[in-house]
């Protein structure tokens, strides 16, 4: 196993993807997640709500869980140096206990402000079968090799 690394703002170029990262969606993640966060929507993990009262099919994952999927995966590419600042995202279909949502994220711009740069990425949580579940975007800041260390805790 080798330590996490955060990449310097000079080699980040527009185009570039970052590595993707595979999250399963489990009926005990689903459940432990809304107890967690206190999420009460039912057709989160009552699977007979979710199916006799909703029409769904089955307990259905939700929106805070995949926010977090995204952040998890720009601060896995930002590494222990950078500092995930922004991320959004628009839920685009229903997602079930089996899925496996790959996230992935491509750099759009790159800017330096005050001595750190920021990079703009379009990101998203795609389905086994292709299907974009999530399209988001976030900005990740970065140190510029030989420039001062990004700030713990980040405030622009």
């Amino acid at each position: 196993m080798t330590a996490a690394t955060t990449p310097f703002f000079d080699d980040v170029a527009v185009g570039q993807e970052i590595p993707t990262v595979a999250k399963p969606l489990t009926v005990p993640i689903m459940v432990r997640w809304c107890a967690a966060v206190e999420i009460w929507r039912r057709d989160h993990y009552d699977l007979d709500y979710a199916v006799n009262q909703a029409g769904l099919p089955n307990i259905v994952g939700s929106g805070a869980w995949t926010h977090a999927c995204l952040h998890h995966l720009l601060s896995q590419w930002a590494g222990p140096d950078g500092w995930v600042f922004k991320v959004g995202q628009r839920v685009r279909t229903t997602m079930l206990p089996g899925d496996v949502l790959t996230g992935w994220g491509r750099v759009t711009a790159t800017r330096v402000v005050d001595g750190l740069g920021y990079v703009e990425l379009e990101t998203g949580l795609r389905k086994a079968d292709g299907a974009e579940a999530v399209t988001g975007t976030g900005t990740v800041v970065l140190p510029l090799r030989g420039g001062r260390s990004v700030p713990y805790p980040f405030k622009p």
